[in-house]
């Protein structure tokens, strides 16, 4: 756990030791300087509850597990949380509290975004949320005319693997397997205009006096070209004009409502989605123009982009999709990250974008997808646009090897870095993968600079610095199945200090090793810096940050210092744990108060602190989990804490 073995990276740095490295690494801290978005360190939501639990029991064990992500979200340094539950979103009721659930009958649940909405304020300061605008025009009205979806699964045994439109009063055949009629869609919806969607900006901003700060990024709703699928109870022309005619319709009134909301689009659902629509009635599902057919992604950007030059009102902020590959072999794995910006990677799983160019061309082996949506971004807006990129869906967890897991998604996140992607949220999370951003987030540095690899499909390195560039961060990832690799790293513009310095491993995962920021699976290294040079082994199959300092810092900053990186920090380290003595440390003078909670809620103890360090007093408390709040200036947060 957070390991302080130290075990030799270094081979000697002759002259002929060098030349035996199998992979050479260069970094230039003078070039490709670009600001690192906090929000690649990002996930969907997960365990936090809108509900209210009248059990105590089960109240009490709901607020541990709560708790327990809390912790790991702002230990491990996550700064972004897509909220709005995908699917679900499309269909929610702000002002009834409610929403549809697409996946089996159509059903309607009460939902309550302004709950979890209070409950990112209060327990992850510096982890800003995203939620959802609705876009077909309904939204979920009554759950009176749901299907009895219990007495269902009790007679079948088990769910269907299709949706059924039964809500509404549908019938479906005795064995559970043919819809005899669709239920009534109007009987639990309602219509729902672009005034009504955005009108929760004004119900959380102007009622319930939230900080919108934390809330600036809105979905423009969820996976718009497949709801004749997810949503095909509603009587919707699936049409590529249609689709993008709601978007207009609500991002032009989102903007009137909050001149600084970002919008985030069109949330496309997966690889044979990102050219065609879910279009029925015969049609092709690819965008129309008057020369050619278009895929649906270039056709969206292009038609957005004539809207915005046409209104003066600006449409859209982050090209947003969802991406969800299925190869299972571990070289497949290891390289899904070039699907996104690398020209010459034929992707074995090509098949929609085989219609990128408006029509079917099986040569088309290429993705580059990103890449792709900068180019038409920079024909259709002009460059300068501002659009960033971004994923809000995707699951890369290797279910058998949480290592296979942490180097696919380091993977993904230097090629974030590298490329200026602005949000990146996994739907699914699995083992080691908050090791891997804990590596990422905690150890590295606002600013990417430009590093070269010499066999990078084999060994990548993601460098960043601080604004100063005083410190820099090399983090190393040996995609090698077997094989260490010898390296040899050489550093440009960056006067290291000589000597010994910081190596951080991850290897070898098993299970889910993540506790805290001192309490994890990395591993202590020693490697050794002379000359501007580093020589290392990377054990096959690891990730290894390489922690270096300049002699020589900038007297002016690179990037803006003022990166919300910095946001959460005041509260993420305020409570330390100093040999079984919990220390609050307010050195900073902006905790105002701290309460200690046992598990069923109740405050145990409650601390008006004044500037300095504070032991917190719980000689007598009973061993087991406390919960430790901390209210400061910018916000209030709660970690788990343990007494032996």
């Amino acid at each position: 756990m957070h390991k302080s073995i130290k075990v030799a990276l270094v081979f000697g740095l002759s002259a002929a030791s060098l030349s035996q490295a199998d992979i050479s690494v260069s970094v230039d801290a003078s070039a490709g300087i670009k600001k690192i978005s906090p929000y690649i360190y990002g996930r969907n939501i997960d365990v936090i509850s809108d509900g209210v639990e009248t059990d105590e029991e089960k109240a009490a064990a709901l607020l541990e597990k709560e708790n327990d992500f809390y912790g790991k979200m702002l230990e491990s340094g996550m700064h972004f949380l897509r909220a709005n539950n995908g699917n679900n979103s499309t269909r929610y009721n702000w002002r009834k509290k409610m929403t549809v659930h697409p996946d089996w009958f159509n059903n309607v649940y009460s939902h309550d975004w302004d709950i979890t909405a209070k409950k990112v304020l209060d327990n992850l300061p510096g982890v800003d949320a995203m939620y959802a605008f609705q876009l077909t025009g309904y939204a979920a009205a009554s759950t009176e005319y749901n299907f009895p979806d219990w007495n269902y699964y009790q007679e079948h045994g088990f769910w269907p693997t299709q949706t059924f439109d039964l809500a509404g009063g549908g019938e479906i055949s005795a064995d559970g397997k043919t819809l005899i009629k669709a239920g009534d869609y109007s009987l639990y919806n309602e219509e729902w205009p672009a005034d009504s969607t955005v009108g929760i900006i004004g119900h959380w901003r102007d009622e319930l006096n939230y900080d919108m700060s934390r809330f600036q990024y809105w979905s423009m709703d969820n996976e718009m070209e497949i709801w004749n699928g997810t949503h095909g109870d509603l009587p919707l022309d699936m049409d590529p004009d249609f689709l993008v005619g709601r978007y207009i319709d609500v991002a032009k009134k989102a903007r009137a409502a909050w001149k600084e909301v970002k919008l985030t689009g069109p949330v496309v659902a997966n690889e044979w989605q990102w050219c065609t629509t879910g279009a029925s009635e015969g049609k092709s599902g690819l965008g129309k123009g008057e020369d050619r057919n278009y895929c649906w992604l270039e056709y969206f950007i292009k038609r957005i982009s004539e809207e915005q030059k046409k209104s003066g009102v600006k449409l859209l902020d982050v090209f947003d999709m969802h991406w969800y590959p299925t190869e299972k072999t571990y070289a497949e794995r290891v390289n899904w990250h070039r699907v996104f910006f690398d020209t010459t990677y034929n992707y074995s799983g090509t098949n929609g974008m085989k219609m990128v160019s408006g029509k079917w061309d099986n040569n088309q082996t290429k993705e580059y997808v990103f890449k792709r949506v900068n180019d038409w971004l920079d024909h259709y807006f002009g460059k300068g646009h501002g659009i960033t990129l971004g994923i809000t869906e995707t699951d890369i967890i290797d279910k058998d090897d949480p290592m296979t897991t942490a180097l696919t998604y380091a993977s993904w996140l230097g090629t974030f870095q590298d490329n200026g992607v602005e949000i990146f949220t996994p739907w699914t999370w699995g083992d080691g993968m908050y090791e891997t951003v804990h590596l990422f987030s905690r150890y590295g540095h606002e600013a990417r600079v430009e590093s070269r690899s010499s066999n990078d499909s084999l060994v990548s390195a993601y460098a960043s610095v601080t604004p100063l560039v005083d410190s820099m961060t090399v983090v190393f990832v040996n995609r090698s199945e077997k094989d260490a690799q010898n390296v040899e790293l050489s550093l440009k513009d960056f006067d290291a200090v000589d000597g010994e310095l910081e190596a951080y491993e991850l290897s070898g995962l098993t299970g889910e090793t993540f506790v805290s920021h001192t309490s994890n699976a990395l591993k202590k290294k020693s490697a050794v810096v002379a000359g501007g040079k580093v020589a290392l082994t990377l054990p096959a199959k690891s990730i290894t940050a390489v922690l270096l300092k300049n002699t020589k810092p900038r007297t002016e900053p690179v990037v803006d210092e003022t990166s919300v990186l910095a946001k959460p920090q005041v509260t993420r380290r305020v409570l330390r744990n100093d040999g079984g003595v919990w220390i609050v440390d307010n050195s900073r003078g902006s905790i105002r108060q701290v309460q200690v909670f046992n598990m069923l809620g109740k405050a145990v103890l409650t601390l008006n602190i004044s500037v300095g360090d504070i032991a917190l007093p719980l000689q007598g408390m009973g061993a087991g989990s406390y919960l430790v709040r901390v209210d400061s200036e910018i916000g209030s947060f709660t970690q788990r804490i343990m007494l032996k």
